[in-house]
């Protein structure tokens, strides 16, 4: 895990941990030669196959524009682990969401979030190579 105020790739200073899996971790971080806040995904797996499909997944990735979707700005290596730069969207999460609630969520939002779910899946699906 990279701790705060640590700068990485020389140019990207890690805030705070936003959330951590068995293979990485995302960060809040500031681009310090934009001065924009991004987010930066960490995936720790060193082996050079692994590294030749991440950099084919980042190019992929940059190429998609959603509106419900970070944008990829960026990728790089360090040490052993692999980065993707990102938009930043702030916002609690739907795990946070919950724990702030008494109630379920209605069926009208929850019907709402399904709706754009299936569109996102509809335009990774119709990319002329399609994600799936």
């Amino acid at each position: 895990m990279l701790r705060s105020e640590t700068i990485i790739h020389d140019r990207y200073r890690i805030v705070r941990l936003i959330g951590e899996g068995g293979a990485g971790a995302v960060y809040e971080a500031i681009d310090l030669h934009l001065s924009k806040t991004v987010a930066l995904k960490q995936t720790r797996i060193p082996h050079s196959r692994i590294l030749r499909s991440f950099e084919q997944e980042a190019r992929i990735l940059s190429r998609i524009q959603h509106p419900a979707l970070a944008q990829v700005t960026d990728y790089f290596s360090e040490a052993d682990s692999q980065f993707l730069v990102m938009t930043f969207i702030p916002g609690a999460d739907l795990g946070e969401l919950l724990e702030q609630r008494d109630e379920p969520f209605s069926v009208e939002t929850v019907l709402d979030w399904a709706e754009q779910l299936l569109d996102v899946l509809e335009y990774l699906h119709s990319q002329r190579s399609p994600i799936i």
